[in-house]
Formats: C-alpha cells, sequence, structure tokens
C-alpha cells in the first residue's frame, strides 16, 4: 500500500476531529466553573467570556463562577455542576490560590480532584492556564497537570490580558474587552470539539 501524501494525511487526521477524552459524554450542557473571573467582576455591565462563548458557539453555557473561589473552593462545587448535566466544563480556577497564597501542592491537588471527577463523570474538562505575574511555583502546578492530563489547556491568554492595562478593569479583573480576548482563546479550543460532539 502507498503511503498517503502528507496533504491527505493531515485531511484524514482533522476529519477524525480533535482527540479529547468523553467526546461521546451523555451530557447536555457546558458549564464554566471558575472565580470572579468567570463570573465576570470587571466587566458589567458588558458580558463575561461565558455568555460571549454562547453566542459565538450557538450552545447554551452556564456560568458558574464564584467570586473569590480558591481551587478547594470550586471542588466542593463539583457536585452542584456535575448536576447541571455538563458534557463539557471550562474549569478557571487558581487565581485566588495565588492571591491568599494557599500553598501550590494544595492548589495542585485540588485542581487534580476537580479534573479526576469531571473526568470520571464522563465530561470533557478543559482547563484554563492561570498565567499571571510573579506567579513562582504556581506556574509548576500548571506545567505538571499539563504533562500528566490529555486535556484541553488555554494557554497564555489570562497573562496576556493581566499585562495589558487596556484590557483591565483593575489589577486582576478583565474589563469588557479582555472578557471578549478570552471568549475567542476559550473559543479557539473548544470550538473544534463542538463541532465534532455534533458530527458524532
Amino acid at each position: 500500500m502507498k503511503p498517503l501524501p502528507l496533504l491527505s494525511l493531515l485531511l484524514l487526521l482533522a476529519a477524525c476531529g480533535p482527540d479529547v477524552p468523553n467526546l461521546d459524554s451523555p451530557g447536555r450542557t457546558i458549564v464554566c466553573l471558575g472565580d470572579s473571573i468567570t463570573s465576570g467582576v470587571g466587566a458589567e455591565p458588558a458580558q463575561p467570556y461565558p455568555g460571549l462563548l454562547a453566542e459565538k458557539l450557538g450552545v447554551e453555557v452556564i456560568n458558574a463562577g464564584v467570586p473569590g473561589d480558591t481551587s478547594e473552593d470550586g471542588l466542593a462545587r463539583v457536585g452542584d455542576v456535575l448536576a447541571q448535566d455538563p458534557w463539557m466544563v471550562i474549569v478557571e480556577l487558581g487565581g485566588n490560590d495565588i492571591l491568599r497564597q494557599v500553598p501550590p501542592a494544595r492548589s495542585e491537588a485540588a485542581l487534580r480532584q476537580i479534573l479526576d471527577r469531571l473526568l470520571a463523570a464522563r465530561v470533557i474538562p478543559v482547563l484554563v492556564e492561570i498565567e499571571v505575574p510573579f506567579r513562582g511555583q504556581y506556574a509548576d502546578v500548571f506545567e505538571r497537570i499539563d504533562d500528566d492530563y490529555d486535556i484541553p489547556i488555554v494557554e497564555g491568554t489570562l497573562g496576556e490580558i493581566l499585562l495589558d492595562s487596556d484590557l483591565k478593569a483593575d489589577p486582576i479583573h478583565p474589563n469588557a474587552e479582555g472578557q471578549k480576548v478570552l471568549a475567542e482563546a476559550v473559543a479557539d479550543v473548544v470550538e473544534p470539539i463542538v463541532e465534532a460532539r455534533r458530527k458524532r
């Protein structure tokens, strides 16, 4: 059998859709589990990124962002999130861990438990990397998770937003424009998965 030309091989791989766990999830909704960035603090009266994501994708997206939540607080709410019957959960947590100087090992343990519970529930987890100035050892947390979990990750975007004064309402929250940038970055990762699921 002759080998496929490179272009044909790439097209074939693209047609197979993204390689993510639980694409056959029986869930019905997309839920955004997060903190004040997810809830939209600083963007009022504009929509936070979950609402913008819903408009872009043409699907329902539930905003489960709670201001002040740490990774451990998010872990405590996983049961409530699963009660929403999700097939995908976008996790944006860790910023408050850094602000409150929660030991990185505790943050990592909580994030891993969140991901493990979602995967066990046949949900696709999507992790938003928390990349902020002076995060120190917290950077290693997300790098290790990226190495250990075969899941979609939205990389770099929050760091770029928080280094751009035009995209911030205050030192730690995106403004309306920043939320648009975040929504676009999340959509770039999520949209191919949504399309692959529609074709199943």
